[in-house]
């Protein structure tokens, strides 16, 4: 078993260029912006385009208890993706997050999944919703658990705790 460590900000963060969610308790989430571009290269705004997603990736501060997304990992060659389904395969989101965990020295965390939708303001699928809460049930080291769509035009995120209801989530225009 690996050692859980909360981790301090770090220099060079600017707060400023992040996409802000405000979480019902008062903490937030930061998604970075190379996180962000990442995930939307992989819309759908071809006809043939298929569905494409991995991990999220982010530390819990210390200072604040706040969110960071830090690193979202790509889909891989053992996924199974179709225009309108996809389905992770363990094996290279894995190895991914061991070589953050390795990097970081234990001071990241799993905080969630990401997912593409062929439509411009994604909603979440019957099959989302039972993936999402198999997923609340299995448990991990942080408190919460974090789910992104990428749409054409939109992204939108939800979130919950282990024993609560998913919600989405609104986006902040600032910090402070």
């Amino acid at each position: 078993m690996k050692i859980v460590r909360f981790a301090q900000m770090k220099e060079g963060i600017h707060i400023n260029n992040e996409i802000i969610y405000l979480l019902p308790n008062g903490k937030t989430l930061f998604i970075r912006p190379e996180c962000i571009d990442k995930m939307q290269k992989y819309r759908q705004v071809k006809r043939n385009d298929t569905e494409a997603g991995g991990i999220l990736i982010g530390r819990i501060l210390i200072e604040n208890g706040h969110y960071i997304i830090d690193e979202v990992s790509e889909p891989m060659t053992t996924d199974k993706r179709r225009r309108t389904y996809f389905k992770r395969n363990m094996e290279g989101h894995q190895e991914f997050f061991n070589s953050i965990w390795d990097r970081e020295v234990g001071s990241c965390f799993y905080l969630g999944e990401w997912h593409t939708h062929p439509e411009n303001n994604p909603t979440p699928s019957s099959i989302d919703w039972k993936n999402w809460n198999r997923l609340k049930r299995i448990g991990f080291e942080s408190e919460c658990l974090f789910f992104i769509i990428v749409g054409i035009n939109e992204m939108k995120v939800w979130y919950s705790e282990k024993n609560s209801k998913i919600i989405e989530l609104r986006r902040r225009s600032s910090f402070g």
